[in-house]
């Protein structure tokens, strides 16, 4: 195989399937990236054999072939050239060699026959969407999956393909986001899965150059084919819990508050919270929000208190401040809506406008408060 290729398109097919090779593993050839040659395509493909990515881009291609080489050395090598031509060679014993005007690089590969083969599926169903729109909906759900291992279910986003909506649901049993596309429609094909977040962070890292994105959906896999790269991943096995149980629909004390206001206060309080819990309290009354905290075991302390629209009783409710954050952060209009119903029970944050065609919804769950 000889082919010669720039370095800034081979960096930046690197730099998009990188995020799949795992970093630890107990099968080595995993830990390479295909390189398949014909023409002038250069095919490169990665897996961990739960999730696999493959993309296209144009070389000089001279000789037809194919070889696995070790993914980590090759993406630092690229990476730390300037923008020249690369030369990428591989002999009969896959030994490859990278030539420029700075020097030459020789490392070892293996045969393409030792690599993992993808195979794909029968699809069941298929739609486009435009990617700034699917980008969001990720985005916006993402920050709040679980990294529980013992919780495989939740450890993906919820993925429910109705006839005139798109869905997209994650929690980690502390928050919970749901976000609803209505400009969508699939007549023909309706669908549920969990998708786990490795294939969407790597979705998200192959979204330049591209308008829409086509999702391939089969009975235990989804497909994403954006441009000339391929995103192949298996859906999480199991039941994702009946959210919708837990989404309070009788929460009748709504603050209306400055987003930016509030995450500073909580910001600065929360530095004085327990290590730990990072619990917070808020005491809130009409026109009045108090934010405190308190960390017992080193004697410190912190308040502020803020102006806000709030209709209801007096109440006080307790919450991690880093779940607070994560969700005003993605929160994009500059109030927000809090709605509670009672000190135990979830309080519900959404933006006090919602975007066009979109309906975005966070849950965050209590945290019982010390008594004083």
């Amino acid at each position: 195989m000889r082919f010669k290729v720039n370095q800034k398109e081979l960096n930046q097919a690197l730099q998009n399937i990188i995020g799949v090779v795992p970093t630890k593993t107990t099968i080595p050839i995993l830990g390479d990236i295909l390189v398949d040659l014909e023409g002038d395509n250069l095919t490169l493909i990665g897996t961990d054999l739960e999730v696999s990515i493959s993309t296209v881009i144009k070389v000089q291609g001279e000789l037809n072939g194919a070889v696995a080489i070790p993914a980590k050395i090759l993406f630092e090598i690229v990476r730390e050239l300037p923008e020249i031509p690369i030369q990428l060679e591989c002999d009969e014993d896959y030994k490859v060699t990278l030539t420029s005007e700075k020097g030459f690089y020789r490392l070892s590969g293996e045969s393409k026959e030792d690599f993992p083969k993808v195979s794909i599926e029968d699809i069941e169903g298929s739609f486009f969407i435009e990617t700034e729109r699917l980008a969001r909906m990720i985005n916006n759900t993402i920050f709040a999956v679980s990294t529980d291992e013992l919780r495989t279910t939740l450890m993906g986003i919820y993925l429910q393909v109705f006839e005139n909506e798109l869905v997209m649901v994650s929690t980690d049993g502390h928050r919970l986001v749901k976000i609803v596309n209505k400009d969508f429609s699939s007549p023909d094909f309706q669908k549920e899965t969990i998708i786990p977040t490795k294939a969407l962070n790597l979705l998200l890292k192959n979204t330049q150059d591209s308008d829409k994105i086509k999702v391939n959906l089969g009975d235990e896999h989804i497909v994403f084919n954006v441009n000339k790269t391929t995103i192949f991943s298996k859906s999480i096995e199991g039941q994702f819990p009946s959210y919708e149980r837990v989404i309070p629909l009788d929460n009748d004390k709504v603050l209306t508050i400055d987003r930016d206001q509030l995450s500073a206060s909580v910001r600065r309080v929360s530095i004085f919270s327990n290590s730990i819990t990072h619990q917070i309290r808020l005491s809130i009354s009409k026109d009045n929000i108090k934010i405190q905290s308190e960390d017992i075991e080193f004697g410190g302390e912190a308040q502020e208190s803020i102006t806000t629209e709030y209709t209801g009783d007096e109440i006080e409710v307790g919450y991690n401040a880093n779940y607070i954050l994560d969700v005003l952060r993605h929160i994009e209009t500059q109030e927000v809506i809090l709605e509670l119903k009672e000190p135990t029970s979830a309080g519900i944050i959404t933006p006090i406008t919602q975007k066009e065609n979109e309906e975005i919804l966070m849950l965050l769950m209590p945290i019982r408060l010390n008594e004083e």
